[in-house]
């Protein structure tokens, strides 16, 4: 199922990096989000690192979020800082504390504009960047200098797709998948039981950060709206001991235009 999802998005990229060939000046301004935006949530999450444990920890994650965007003439920029910790990510009694933090930068460029059931469909497409950062702490004692946690960094060249479905001049529809291409990786584990490197290249099949939100936004003001939505992540890096991680998080975010 990993892998088909890995495929599905992969094709809908490079199908809508085919429209960029007809795309036309559309009037986005009106439709994205622009400014500076806050959210909060909170997610089931859950995790399987096998230089840890081979059992899945799971458990609710709050998720915080801070970003920005920016129109200019021809495109879009978009920067988000992603923050989630919890120290009751548990396997029946044993927990664990994780840390996941997330910069995500990109540009988005309009697509054809489109219609669906006579309601403007806009679309954007763009190359991103991000650094991702994974911190696995078991709550277990250890004795002397043993090593028991896990650490994990991404730092990737992607793609993002973004679309906007307005319902009316109050309401609109939004949605983006973000995912990971090419990426240089970063894996900590017990140097002295682990002499592979630590640092690798990765292709999306050997180490992939991707995550899908689906919201419904409201305009409150011209320059001010409030979203509540749903967003999935998944994190996988199978290149040293494997790691996967998911979460299912609904979310609610207030965005100010300046």
């Amino acid at each position: 199922m990993k892998t088909k999802a890995i495929i599905i998005i992969s094709t809908i990229a490079l199908f809508v990096t085919m429209e960029l060939l007809g795309q036309d000046t559309i009037d986005y301004k009106t439709v994205f989000p622009s400014g500076i935006s806050v959210g909060y949530g909170q997610g089931l999450y859950s995790v399987k690192d096998e230089y840890i444990s081979e059992e899945k920890y799971s458990g609710t994650i709050p998720y915080l979020s801070v970003g920005w965007a920016r129109k200019h003439n021809k495109y879009l920029y978009r920067l988000e800082f992603e923050y989630r910790s919890s120290d009751e990510i548990k396997n029946y009694n044993i927990s664990t504390n994780i840390t996941q933090v997330t910069l995500n930068q990109g540009f988005l460029y309009p697509l054809k504009k489109r219609e669906l059931f006579n309601k403007n469909l806009d679309l954007w497409i763009g190359p991103s960047t991000e650094f991702f950062f994974f911190y696995n702490k078991p709550n277990i004692a250890v004795l002397g200098f043993d090593y028991s946690q896990s650490i994990a960094a991404l730092f990737s060249a992607g793609i993002s797709i973004a679309g906007n479905y307005s319902l009316n001049s109050k309401f609109q529809i939004e949605s983006l998948i973000s995912t990971s291409v090419v990426s240089l990786g970063f894996r900590m584990v017990d140097m002295e039981e682990d002499d592979q490197s630590p640092v690798k290249l990765l292709t999306l099949f050997s180490g992939l950060n991707s995550s899908f939100d689906l919201g419904i936004r409201y305009y409150v003001l011209n320059n001010l709206s409030i979203k509540a939505g749903y967003k999935f992540e998944l994190f996988r890096i199978s290149a040293w001991n494997p790691l996967i991680s998911t979460s299912d998080n609904l979310l609610i975010g207030l965005t100010y235009n300046f």
